[in-house]
């Protein structure tokens, strides 16, 4: 069950930079390859040092990004 901070699987969603870290990339690099695969942010959060809200991901989508279900004809 999904709460408004945790993700499908019960875990909390984790911000850009923690998501890029997971996969040894840069946040910005972790932006555009989710938006290769069509990943969109799970949430937001207002951020700490004013500007822009700090996207929120959710853990089963990258998962679901990085193991993609092979179709069998």
């Amino acid at each position: 069950m999904t709460s408004p901070c945790t993700g499908r699987d019960g875990r909390p969603f984790v911000p850009t930079d923690q998501a890029a870290y997971s996969l040894g990339m840069r946040p910005g690099q972790f932006r555009a390859w989710a938006s290769r695969r069509g990943l969109r942010p799970a949430g937001h959060r207002p951020n700490p040092r004013r500007g822009q809200p700090l996207a929120l991901w959710d853990l089963v989508d990258i998962t679901d990004a990085l193991n993609p279900t092979t179709r069998v004809a």
